[in-house]
């Protein structure tokens, strides 16, 4: 790809994504969104999407965040080929790949101390130039380093840079771009204790298992020039880059993965979202769909296209996933939405009640942990109600409307046709407070329906401390 070709993300064979996250921390919403476009596009040209653990970080890697982020991904419904790929198991690869690079020439050693690389670049920021390498170990004679290696003085090695080459690719998202040499650093391949930079590990990962789309977010894209080297020294295809524009949160934050950050997704699991629900607002991020959320996996797999994101950085608004999320709850199959429910219920529900509660509140809940409040309420009960000024009175004068041989839903329909609007509005909503806890709610008809003449009678009569006293 250096010589500038236009890359296609429609390539005529099989195409692989993979997904690399660092098991440092939970997935955030701009991690999720890289696995998935890196999904979709493998699922819209029949290929595969990998799962590979970037865990070379002994110290801050652990198996829980490798768990979590398993987990999670499943959860949002993105399943991937094949067994997890960890760069822990695979150090004596990456060792063999760079002294292949150093006997190839493309690669040497160095020996410069940590203190010594230190100092270097903390002169050339006083000095206002860019921290790179000097350089100084590159010229050393094959007689000089042969004795320094035998020595046993440690060493790390380098990436050897010519400094008249030009890299240039074609990103699917950025557009083309070029480096100069010049511009670019000598950088660590093998560190002095054996361990690949992400420089290394990340080529001979994507080159060892055919990777044809590497998908990443475009703090990524300054290391582009260096792995298109790499790709070319180690004899892998380069692949087709994309450089996915950063997702911010509303304040213009950076996302974080840390235990506790707002926007993790099992945070957002916890909060009762819909995994579909996530998948919309991921996938529509920087990208306009030709119809309005929700979309369904189809609608998704048939229109996206990483040619049309935009190339600038985003800022989500979480108005837009509790919107989207609210739809979802109320048009989804119901089978599907008390599936995702039963995690919620603070207590088993009768199932021929729960059905019944579910169809007739969900058009007024935004996620399933609201859901399963409105639920609870609706087959238990709202507990201690506290009525306002005035609300006490129409609710005893509901009560003792009830008359012998009349239901409560002749007795609702018949004060409801005396009553002007606002008399009307506060009937219905002094009822629902009786009711279900709140002000707002299904249709007073079907509520009262779905509760049944007794259960009317007794919210009414704790409502009102009435004890056993029967209505008029």
């Amino acid at each position: 790809m250096r010589d500038g070709k236009k890359a296609s993300s429609s390539l005529g064979f099989p195409v692989k994504t993979r997904f690399a996250p660092s098991p440092t921390g939970y997935l955030h919403l701009g991690n999720a969104r890289i696995a998935l476009i890196n999904y979709v596009v493998a699922l819209q040209h029949g290929g595969h999407f990998l799962l590979r653990m970037e865990d070379t970080d002994l110290e801050r890697s652990q198996p829980r965040f490798v768990s979590a982020i398993k987990e999670d991904l499943e959860w949002l419904g993105l399943s991937w080929h094949g067994e997890v790929i960890f760069q822990s198991q695979r150090l004596e690869l990456y060792k063999r790949k760079a002294l292949d690079l150093w006997k190839g020439g493309v690669a040497y050693p160095c020996f410069r101390t940590p203190q010594e690389l230190e100092d270097h670049r903390r002169k050339c920021i006083e000095k206002g130039k860019p921290p790179r390498y000097s350089g100084r170990c590159r010229g050393l004679s094959p007689m000089e380093v042969q004795a320094r290696v035998v020595e046993g003085e440690p060493f790390s090695l380098r990436l050897k840079i010519n400094a008249g080459a030009h890299v240039k690719w074609e990103d699917v998202v950025k557009g083309a771009k070029k480096f100069r040499g010049k511009d670019l650093d000598d950088v660590v391949l093998l560190r002095s204790d054996g361990t690949p930079t992400y420089h290394l590990a990340v080529v001979v990962d994507d080159g060892e298992a055919g990777i044809t789309h590497v998908i990443r977010g475009e703090d990524h894209l300054a290391n582009t020039p260096y792995h298109i080297l790499l790709f070319e020294a180690l004899g892998y295809p380069a692949p087709t880059f994309a450089h996915v524009p950063l997702v911010r949160a509303p304040e213009g934050e950076v996302l974080e993965k840390r235990e506790g950050s707002l926007w993790t997704l099992r945070r957002l699991r916890g909060e009762g979202y819909l995994p579909l629900a996530l998948v919309n607002f991921l996938i529509i991020l920087g990208w306009n769909p030709p119809r309005k959320p929700p979309l369904t996996w189809k609608d998704i797999l048939g229109s996206f296209s990483m040619e049309k994101l935009s190339s600038s950085s985003v800022t989500f608004s979480p108005s837009s996933l509790v919107s989207i999320n609210r739809k979802l709850l109320a048009t989804l199959p119901l089978e599907e939405i008390l599936g995702a429910l039963e995690p919620y219920l603070s207590c088993p529900l009768p199932k021929g009640r729960l059905k019944g509660a579910v169809a007739l509140v969900r058009e007024n809940a935004s996620t399933l942990v609201d859901l399963a409040q409105w639920v609870e309420r609706l087959v238990v009960g709202p507990g201690k109600v506290d009525l306002e000024e005035g609300e006490e009175d129409v609710l005893r004068f509901f009560w003792d409307s009830k008359g012998e041989g009349r239901s409560w839903q002749e007795v609702l329909e018949e004060m409801a046709k005396g009553m002007d609007k606002e008399e009307k509005r506060l009937l219905f909503r002094t009822l629902r407070k009786a009711f279900l806890g709140s002000p707002q709610g299904p249709p007073m008809g079907d509520l009262i329906a779905f509760l049944g003449e007794e259960e009317v009678a007794r919210r009414l009569r704790d409502s009102l401390s009435l004890e056993d006293e029967e209505p008029s």
